[in-house]
């Protein structure tokens, strides 16, 4: 009897133990949001041509062959640093486009599965244009060093949309 409860109680050390241990990093989310001084539709026109991203001032060249859904397009940015995505879904009626990253490199969006979604909306004759993105951190397992951790990813992301949004702006109302 003795031997069961040692058995018994050694059995749940070891499982308990190993389920605490396995638990991994924590879905990160980021959403940002901006007004633009145009219409919804002169919006929605520049943001949902996959081919072209040039409203980013970091970004050098983009590369694709489509603007249809499963196209993919690198991003080259003036670093050097390349960043690979998917478009996964164009609705036109609700304005909402949405791409995941295929591959990219951890100085410039430290993530895992990423996946982001950037709606169009019309707004008392201006345009609220909000993006968001889910994401894992750039590190899977547990103790991530500082550059790949969830705080780091969330920055980084966040400042990533910043950019895009900021130029988004600018370029739609320069013109």
């Amino acid at each position: 009897m003795l031997y069961k409860k040692t058995f018994l109680a050694i059995f749940a050390i070891i499982f308990f133990n190993n389920n605490v241990l396995a638990h991994g990093p924590s879905r990160q989310k980021v959403s940002e949001s901006i007004e633009i001084e145009a219409t919804a539709s002169d919006v929605w026109k520049v943001v949902s041509d996959f081919k072209n991203f040039n409203w980013n001032e970091n970004i050098k060249e983009i590369t694709t062959d489509s603007n249809e859904v499963g196209s993919e397009r690198v991003i080259t940015f003036k670093t050097g640093e390349n960043v690979k995505q998917k478009l996964e879904k164009l609705d036109q009626e609700k304005m909402m486009v949405n791409w995941r990253i295929l591959e990219t490199n951890n100085s410039i969006l430290p993530v895992n599965s990423y996946s982001s979604k950037i709606f169009v909306k019309s707004s008392a004759g201006k345009t609220v244009v909000q993006y968001k993105a889910g994401f894992y951190r750039g590190f899977m397992g547990n103790d991530p060093p500082p550059e790949l951790n969830d705080e780091n990813s969330k920055k980084l992301v966040r400042k990533f949309i910043k950019e895009n949004l900021r130029g988004l702006k600018n370029t739609i109302e320069k013109k």
